[in-house]
């Protein structure tokens, strides 16, 4: 008689060892259902569903032939399957795999199958996405259209050169970033030398909204002393420029005593539209408003690409500086403020 140590010693399918293992650690351990689920990365009503399988039919029963299971669905069935699966936002082939076979007793041999289904359902492979719970769409969109009217109440004096606009950010570049996707032999791993993958530069930037042209200096870190450095390397780029508007986010160094003293300096005993100097903040949580991040990305993607280039730190920041400091740049989000 089959046991449930011979399919977990000698069992290669990975749904029949899952089976073989929650039962076990249900009859045999203290661990509870849901501990057990989490462990195993499984539902708990499958833990159960599995032990009272178990013990009312043996090990076999826990095997994928058992029973004669059926290798193809009925047309109603997979029409069954097709409309629930249409109320889902995402859904994996492990689980369409296991509800097939918990409902149906139907396994396909061929992950195609699956595939096949997911398709008629609407759904396709797709890559997850970083969203902040906290950004506010609705402030976001008030963020673009503040921008949008500065920015037009400027034109003249920014087509003139009297006024320069100015998107800031920052970048911390890590060793680790030279690391990436390249086309290799397939039975070769493609290895680059990194130390220490951890090790960093703090690069600050700015693209000239109107000439699309960006600047950049590399610094110890992100803080009020070097961001006003950085602001006066800006205003020897532009010595002709009367006016300069800082388009950044909300770090807590760009709101800090130190800067808020500077700008008081710069712009004492002036009105606001007359201000030598500035500030307008994009929306927060909302990296995406600012078209340096592209920059940077545009940066690191060169890095990669170039990974054999450069052996040390050292020659992989001459590098990502080489390759932005002063370059124009043209993509469709720095068209997005008009």
């Amino acid at each position: 008689m089959l046991t449930l140590e011979q399919i977990i010693d000698t069992n290669s399918d990975s749904r029949e060892l899952k089976r073989a293992l929650a039962v076990k650690l249900v009859l045999e351990s203290t661990l509870k259902n849901n501990e057990i689920a989490n462990f195993l990365q499984v539902s708990e009503a499958f833990v159960s569903k599995w032990k009272n399988i178990y013990e009312q039919q043996g090990a076999e029963a826990l095997l994928l032939g058992y029973n004669g299971k059926r290798s193809y669905l009925l047309a109603t069935e997979k029409d069954e399957i097709v409309s629930f699966l249409k109320q889902k936002k995402h859904y994996s082939i492990e689980e369409l795999r296991d509800h097939i076979e918990e409902k149906y007793h139907v396994v396909y041999k061929s992950k195609q199958s699956y595939y096949e289904i997911m398709d008629a359902a609407g759904l396709s492979w797709k890559k997850t996405e970083k969203s902040n719970p906290k950004k506010e769409e609705t402030l976001v969109i008030q963020k673009q259209e503040e921008i949008k009217n500065t920015l037009e109440d400027y034109h003249d004096a920014i087509e003139s050169g009297e006024v320069v606009a100015f998107m800031m950010d920052e970048c911390h570049l890590l060793w680790g970033d030279v690391c990436g996707y390249v086309w290799g032999r397939t039975n070769e791993k493609i290895q680059v030398p990194v130390k220490n993958e951890k090790e960093r530069q703090t690069y600050y930037g700015a693209v000239d909204y109107y000439t699309k042209e960006f600047y950049m200096q590399p610094k110890d870190s992100g803080n009020s002393s070097n961001t006003i450095s950085f602001i006066e390397h800006l205003r020897t780029q532009k010595p002709d420029a009367k006016q300069f508007l800082l388009i950044w986010d909300g770090a807590s160094y760009h709101k800090s005593h130190e800067i808020q003293k500077y700008l008081q300096e710069q712009n004492r005993n002036l009105t606001k539209k007359d201000w030598t100097i500035r500030c307008i903040l994009f929306a927060p949580n909302a990296p995406e408003q600012n078209p340096v991040e592209d920059i940077w990305l545009t940066g690191k993607n060169f890095l990669r690409k170039h990974f054999f280039e450069n052996k040390t730190f050292a020659q992989v920041k001459q590098c990502f500086f080489n390759f932005l400091d002063g370059q124009v740049f043209v993509f469709p989000k720095l068209s997005l403020y008009g």
